[in-house]
């Protein structure tokens, strides 16, 4: 980035910074300030179990990571972790000793981020926006150069800092499992080797392993957090769900910024002129957006795919929106693919409800036409059987559909 140089979203008309969020958290404050929710002095688990049950994210979606990646880096350490939770649309972190770091989506905004710092004797917990220190690692290529979240596998030291000369992975859907989480534990079995659980004791690069670990007992205090787990299914749909966050975020930026150009360039053009940057934008936008809710580039699992706890599992599929006739998009299969039904269940989240209506629009139009019966030669891979279930599943479960 050139020195003094400001970030698009920080330009009109997003103006990201300055602009107040009506999120989650701003109601939770709001609920706080008002005395609707009185939180007395905890410990710090305890504190975190309230924020997530205020919040309804539920505590069975813990990961962990142990690798010095985070704006607690003092905090954090192989018997150390920080632990990380999410929903559809909040996801929540935080390690013993440190803050509680927040993350939820606004209408307009997409994430906003926060820190939380729990109750003390007469002082109330403080929530506090942040809009610099989190946005340095937040908001770069990573992201699609929006606010956003992604997850990295790193090389650990012994120490559990980052060997950065060996490199770090950016995990998508795409992203081969023998790559994939390098400086987390992963509880769980996979039948594909990964860097999981492990540290380079001698600056040397790791080995992927298969691995078989049911609970992380042996590797750190789990008394000292919410779940004994760090389940590999929980981490496979976090960055599912990140990949997809971020590529709402940017059409949403992207639409509005175009339409906000197109005033000014191309005043002799309707906003939704086919010819128009604003119409351009956002078919451009839906089809990435398509791509990522229709699985285009997941790998295949190998043959025994991966398998979780039954704790996420279970928490997992109770958020189901599911059809009359059965279960729905969060159904999962776990080898081969991960879900069952390659559309994302992402689709009902907060950040696809709030896209620009044109945007959401043409991916609608589009994901009608590639589930359809003939279909569209990019989303080949999809069966018929396959194409059939999803279009009954949305019918019954998605208004706009």
């Amino acid at each position: 980035m050139i020195a003094g140089a400001v970030d698009f979203f920080e330009m009109p008309p997003i103006l990201y910074s300055k602009t107040a969020s009506q999120d989650a958290v701003t109601r939770m404050q709001q609920d706080l300030e008002n005395g609707d929710w009185v939180v007395t002095p905890t410990s710090g688990k305890e504190f975190l179990r309230a924020v997530l049950d205020r919040l309804n994210v539920p505590v069975e979606s813990q990961v962990l990571v142990f690798s010095k990646t985070s704006l607690q880096n003092s905090f954090i350490n192989h018997k150390n972790p920080r632990a990380i939770y999410f929903s559809n649309d909040i996801y929540v972190a935080w390690v013993p000793g440190g803050k509680i770091e927040l993350i939820a989506e606004d209408a307009q905004l997409g994430p906003v981020f926060y820190t939380l710092t729990m109750p003390r004797k007469s002082k109330p917990p403080l929530i506090k926006r942040e809009t610099d220190s989190c946005l340095q690692c937040h908001a770069d290529s990573r992201t699609e150069g929006v606010p956003g979240l992604f997850i990295r596998s790193v090389i650990p030291d012994k120490n559990s800092h980052a060997l950065l000369n060996y490199g770090t992975t950016l995990v998508h859907d795409s992203t081969p499992i023998q790559k994939r989480w390098g400086g987390w534990y992963v509880t769980g079995k996979s039948d594909s080797p990964h860097l999981g659980n492990q540290q380079s004791i001698e600056g040397e690069n790791l080995i992927p392993q298969k691995q078989n670990v049911p609970h992380l007992n042996s590797f750190i205090d789990t008394t000292k957090y919410l779940q004994p787990e760090s389940d590999i299914v929980a981490l496979m749909i976090l960055e599912h769900q990140c990949r997809i966050h971020n590529l709402l975020t940017k059409a949403k930026y992207g639409y509005r910024r175009a339409t906000w150009f197109q005033k000014s360039i191309q005043q002799n053009l309707p906003i939704n002129d086919p010819n128009g940057m604003s119409w351009k934008n956002a078919d451009q936008s839906a089809d990435e957006i398509l791509s990522a809710l229709l699985f285009e580039d997941e790998i295949e699992l190998e043959e025994d795919g991966v398998q979780g706890g039954e704790r996420f599992k279970d928490a997992f599929l109770s958020r189901d929106i599911a059809p009359s006739s059965g279960r729905g998009l969060r159904s999962l299969k776990l080898y081969r693919h991960l879900f069952k039904y390659r559309c994302s269940y992402m689709i009902y989240s907060k950040a696809f409800r709030h896209l620009p209506k044109p945007v959401k629009e043409r991916v609608i139009i589009k994901l009608k036409q590639a589930l359809s019966d003939e279909g569209t030669p990019k989303f080949a891979y999809l069966s018929l059987r396959e194409k059939q279930k999803i279009r009954a599943i949305l019918n019954d479960t998605l208004p706009s559909f």
